[in-house]
């Protein structure tokens, strides 16, 4: 019979315990694997297999889901915007006169900063409504988050400053803000890992095939690295918000 989570030698856990887990949690996976392991005492081992994929499909579909749709409309929306950016052409940053207001460089790192989180929040949008809902803070979050960010995308130097000023306050105020503070954490931690896996992955294929590589190439680095993002996103926010809090748990 299969050992379950709450056995002494938690060692032993075996493959079918341990995939659980990764998809319900330990708590949960363990209260599972004991009422499997208690039906299935009268029934065959393919009642057991079938049941246990069965609960596997059940509790597992969303993160796959969310991210086929948060790839799909990640590029919807990319579409989206550049065919509006054709459309609405406007005196390029250069010519509006007002970009010696301040340090060029200084205010060339706040707009790729600005954009580099947009980028992520297209991604990150309909990830976290789809695998959490619309009534979790993380998602509620993070769909503010995105409203605040998109008018970067108009490419006018007012809105683009705007913007980054207001991105920066609303992310502070977050973070100083105990009821969104592990919110804002998951979602830094996701954003922070799309940029570097994307962008570790595209340097690497640049750095060993230069210009010999295509469109398919760029997309295979783009899923990989929002993949890891996704993954960190579903372990961050069932570590830290999904967690009892300390005074609710026992040494059960």
């Amino acid at each position: 019979m299969f050992e379950s989570f709450s056995s002494v030698d938690s060692s032993r856990t075996t493959p079918t315990e341990w995939l659980l887990a990764r998809i319900a949690g330990r708590e949960q996976a363990a209260a599972i694997m004991g009422d499997l392991e208690e039906l299935s005492a009268t029934r065959s081992k393919s009642w057991f297999w079938i049941a246990y994929a069965r609960t596997l499909v059940s509790l597992g579909w969303r993160t796959p889901v969310a991210f086929l749709i948060a790839m799909a409309s990640m590029r919807l929306i990319f579409r989206i915007i550049f065919s509006w950016r054709i459309n609405h052409r406007s005196p390029t940053l250069m010519e509006t006169g007002l970009f010696g207001v301040y340090n060029p460089h200084v205010r060339l790192i706040t707009w790729n900063i600005s954009m580099v989180v947009a980028q992520s929040l297209i991604f990150a949008v309909p990830f976290v409504l789809v695998r959490f809902g619309w009534r979790n803070r993380l998602s509620q979050l993070t769909c503010a988050l995105f409203l605040i960010a998109m008018p970067i995308y108009s490419l006018r130097t007012w809105l683009m400053d705007l913007t980054g000023v207001l991105m920066m306050i609303a992310v502070v105020s977050a973070l100083i803000t105990p009821l969104w503070r592990k919110p804002m954490i998951v979602l830094a931690a996701t954003c922070v890992t799309a940029t570097a896996a994307v962008a570790s992955c595209v340097y690497i294929l640049w750095s060993i095939y230069r210009w010999h590589y295509h469109a398919l190439s760029i997309f295979s680095c783009e899923a990989i690295g929002l993949a890891l993002a996704a993954i960190v996103c579903v372990y961050l926010h069932r570590w830290l918000l999904e967690r009892p809090p300390a005074s609710d748990r026992t040494l059960a």
